[in-house]
């Protein structure tokens, strides 16, 4: 069992690179197994946790002929309840032709609203007469949903917005005038804007407040020879892997590369993104640093694409830099604890860390067993322990030069349930594991 203690850092991140805003039209989609075309109300929507949150409306459709308006909920449609997921249960079942009453929420009031559905125009996305609203990735930005506020990911290149100034990690506060902080809420002021238009930002710069202007482009039009390549992926020689996770990092001559990296992990909240290669840290050769436990922070270098980045990073990603380098373990300078014991087994391959290690000089980190190998089918590869954690206390007790990992484990009997706590991706954790006899 595994408790995590402490704040863990939850960015949930909702891409809207090269989309159409918001959740794409539902009742457009082809029926999957039928010809029949499905009923249309003209609306573009967003995930809302009432209902369908209206980011635009189509012109010359049913939504455009009857009182609804950017920004609305639809709630409800004869009654039923809508969300996302449920846009073919809930109105694929009526026939086109069919007047249905819809549940609106516009600014905390309700009201019915009858609209008569009608089939999908063949031509939708070629007719003018149906132009789609804008959002903001028709204009060329790109943000991401990171709890409750956006952050710039990107712009289109050859665009206004691209020119206009934003940078990477922006927060984006305002549209217009509007306060947004979510992707539909933004795309739904988007909605009101023509091609052509004077569009204002709103950002946050660290703790700069600034506005950005540009005039507003339908980047959808434009002519698909100007579309940016694809961002490549590195071709580079890996030498020992660390998999994690919520994160894979590879370890290479002079570099440490973010493989893969989930949104929730402590160093993607610090900036770092896949394809990221690590080169200094604290103004070191990464495989050089020896200092990393000065302060809160570690500044390390980054190269990503053609540009040289820097970001702090948490101290307790310390371990995640430094494990390529003191890997793999030879035989001589770890201890096996698991394989030859008298009387219990954990299961795995250990260092023993030492305060006057060149690592962990003046580290917060002065105590510990780093894993290098869990053996597979013993007691800590069944209870969830991985390659790279550090065990700093058993059964409540701290791992210590004095009494080290083998030792806090010789205290406990076979079939005794003991708590490690361990340090794994800068957080804490509680692993509950059942000790056992050594195998004959």
């Amino acid at each position: 069992m595994k408790r995590t203690i402490g704040i863990s850092i939850r960015a949930l991140l909702l891409l809207a690179l090269l989309m159409t805003s918001a959740v794409a039209f539902a009742q457009d989609e082809a029926a999957s197994d039928s010809d029949t075309t499905p009923p249309f109300i003209g609306i573009r929507y967003w995930h809302h946790d009432e209902g369908l949150f209206v980011t635009g409306i189509i012109p010359n459709t049913p939504a455009a002929a009857v009182d609804l308006e950017a920004g609305d909920i639809v709630a409800t449609v004869n009654g039923e309840p809508i969300r996302v997921e449920t846009v073919r249960d809930v109105v694929w079942k009526h026939d086109i032709g069919t007047t249905v009453s819809l549940g609106i929420d516009r600014d905390g009031e309700q009201f019915a609203q009858a609209l008569t559905l009608v089939a999908r125009p063949a031509d939708l996305f070629e007719n003018p007469d149906y132009a789609m609203p804008l959002d903001l990735a028709s204009v060329g930005l790109y943000i991401a949903q990171c709890n409750d506020h956006l952050l710039v990911m990107g712009a289109l290149s050859d665009s206004n917005v691209a020119t206009a100034g934003f940078q990477l990690y922006d927060k984006l506060v305002a549209v217009d005038g509007d306060g947004v902080g979510a992707i539909g809420e933004a795309d739904a002021v988007m909605s009101r804007i023509a091609a052509g238009d004077e569009l204002s930002f709103s950002i946050l710069r660290g703790n700069r407040e600034m506005t950005i202007k540009v005039i507003a482009e339908d980047q959808r039009r434009r002519d698909p020879r100007r579309r940016p390549p694809r961002r490549p992926h590195p071709r580079i020689e890996v030498e020992r892997a660390y998999v994690g996770e919520n994160i894979e990092l590879g370890y290479g001559d002079g570099f440490v590369v973010v493989s893969e990296i989930n949104p929730v992990h402590e160093l993607y909240a610090a900036g770092l993104r896949q394809f990221d290669l690590i080169v200094e840290a604290n103004g070191a050769p990464v495989e050089e640093a020896a200092d990393l436990y000065g302060g809160d922070t570690i500044n390390v270098a980054v190269e990503r694409m053609n540009s040289a980045l820097h970001f702090d990073i948490p101290v307790s990603a310390a371990p995640l830099l430094i494990f390529g380098d003191i890997a793999p373990v030879e035989q001589d300078r770890s201890q096996w604890l698991g394989l030859h014991e008298k009387q219990v087994t954990l299961g795995v391959r250990y260092l023993q860390l030492e305060p006057d290690s060149p690592y962990f000089e003046g580290s917060v980190l002065t105590q510990g067993a780093f894993i290098a190998e869990v053996i597979e089918g013993l007691p800590a590869e069944k209870a969830g322990v991985l390659q790279g954690d550090i065990i700093v206390a058993v059964a409540g007790e701290p791992v210590t030069l004095e009494i080290d990992l083998r030792n806090r484990i010789y205290f406990h009997e076979p079939g005794e349930r003991v708590t490690l706590d361990i340090l794994r991706n800068g957080e804490i954790l509680q692993i509950d594991v059942t000790l056992r006899a050594p195998s004959k």
